[in-house]
């Protein structure tokens, strides 16, 4: 004979089952229609045991490609690459885990990043050179990219990225591992409707529905990972001029990181300037009017410096 408070335990115990349940049901039929709703504008193509989306733009050769920082979707950057595509091809991309891209079990690192956006625009028949564009994590990978395929490489636009210097510190390891955990909690919730459920009272216009979708956050947890996943060898800044003469803009915020970010802010002046010597064709630019979103904050000024690095690659004028 089970006592009265075993019983309420029990038929709490019960419920809470069922509502998980129910959740669980609501997150998988709301993904559903979402792919139904918001077909991928652009098209899913093959890197291997999965699939990446890709957006392409424009016609006007070399193409410019854009990676995103971590976390970002491609959506992000598509008022600016609709900017680019009036004098450029331009290509977005969504990584595995992210929009319409395939999620992956494996984690990834920084190579297998760059791999796999090889085998997108070798497969996605996006002929090179490419003038990258990348934001926050994504320099990581195109300088990476460079490495590994340097005649595919026209020029680089580093928007906010971090240099080595700026990264691989106690306390900025710290930030990461926490950012981790909370992101992980985040996903175990979103795979029970909570955030869907939340999203219907939340304006999500600059993320869309992908800001409650699990899979979004497992592939975030990934891209913050990568920190202990980089070989020795990238945990040392490169050596100034180790990129040669390749056309190269650095793009860096003007004002501080906010809250908790600001442990990012230690050596990343100097972090910039130590990217922009990479190259002896470079140029470091300052946007006093913007935080690390400088893309939203101040697109005009990429859209810009783009369009100097396209023209620069075609017809081989100075970027000064």
């Amino acid at each position: 004979m089970l006592l009265p408070w075993q019983r309420h335990v029990g038929f709490g115990l019960l419920l809470l089952l069922l509502l998980l349940l129910v959740g669980y049901a609501y997150e998988r039929i709301g993904e559903w229609i979402d792919l139904r709703v918001h077909p991928a504008p652009g098209r899913l193509i093959s890197v291997g045991d999965h699939k990446l989306h890709l957006l392409r733009k424009g016609t006007e050769g070399p193409t410019v490609v854009i990676e995103q920082g971590a976390g970002e979707l491609s959506s992000l950057w598509w008022s600016v690459q609709d900017e680019i595509a009036k004098f450029a091809s331009a290509c977005t991309y969504d990584r595995a885990g992210f929009g319409w891209s395939d999620p992956v079990n494996a984690p990834r690192s920084v190579e297998d990043r760059a791999r796999e956006l090889h085998a997108l625009l070798l497969n996605g028949d996006v002929q090179a050179p490419y003038i990258f564009v990348a934001h926050s994590y994504g320099g990581l990978i195109v300088r990476h990219y460079f490495r590994e395929y340097p005649s595919e490489v026209a020029g680089l636009v580093l928007v906010d990225t971090p240099d080595e210097s700026s990264l691989f510190k106690q306390d900025v390891l710290s930030f990461y591992s926490k950012a981790r955990i909370l992101n992980r909690l985040v996903g175990v919730v979103a795979q029970f409707g909570v955030l869907r459920l939340l999203s219907v009272c939340v304006s999500l216009d600059r993320f869309g529905f992908w800001l409650s979708k699990p899979s979004e956050y497992a592939a975030l947890c990934d891209d913050l990972a990568f920190l202990d996943r980089v070989p020795a060898a990238m945990k040392v800044s490169e050596r100034a001029g180790s990129l040669g003469s390749l056309p190269l803009t650095v793009i860096t915020h003007g004002l501080p990181f906010p809250g908790p970010f600001a442990v990012l802010e230690q050596n990343w002046s100097e972090g910039q300037k130590q990217l922009a010597s990479l190259s002896t064709d470079s140029v470091l630019i300052v946007a006093q009017n913007s935080n690390h979103m400088i893309q939203h904050d101040e697109p005009a000024l990429v859209v810009d410096a783009i369009r100097r690095i396209h023209e620069k690659t075609e017809k081989g004028k100075p970027l000064v």
